[in-house]
């Protein structure tokens, strides 16, 4: 997997990240805002997909499945993650894995794009 913590401090990279959470997770009619803020951009929009994971993980499993699925998140890799990480919640887990998935998809083309 690619090291995203170099990209962490682009707002370029930020911004396309939160466009391209906002169109998965509005696909499923939820709403996600991002500031633009570079400073605590990851928080920002942490603490706006953590409810929504949660809610989903509870009430609604297909579409919780179907998000991961768009998102490009496997179940094997939820459960290396909840294996890895032991001292946070399993939605807390999951909305750190869609991120980074997220953050890595923006990477990914960017790097291809360019060549």
């Amino acid at each position: 997997m690619t090291d995203i913590t170099p990209y962490l401090n682009r707002l370029d990279i930020l911004n396309e990240t939160a466009l391209q959470i906002i169109k998965d997770f509005g696909i499923n009619g939820h709403e996600i805002k991002f500031s633009g803020n570079k400073e605590g951009a990851y928080q920002e929009l942490f603490s706006q997909i953590l409810p929504i994971v949660e809610k989903l993980q509870k009430e609604n499993f297909r579409n919780f499945y179907n998000l991961m699925y768009r998102i490009d998140i496997s179940e094997s890799q939820i459960k290396k993650a909840v294996e890895l990480a032991a001292d946070k919640s399993f939605s807390e887990i999951v909305t750190d894995l869609t991120l980074k998935r997220e953050l890595l998809k923006v990477v990914t083309r960017k790097k291809l794009s360019s060549k």
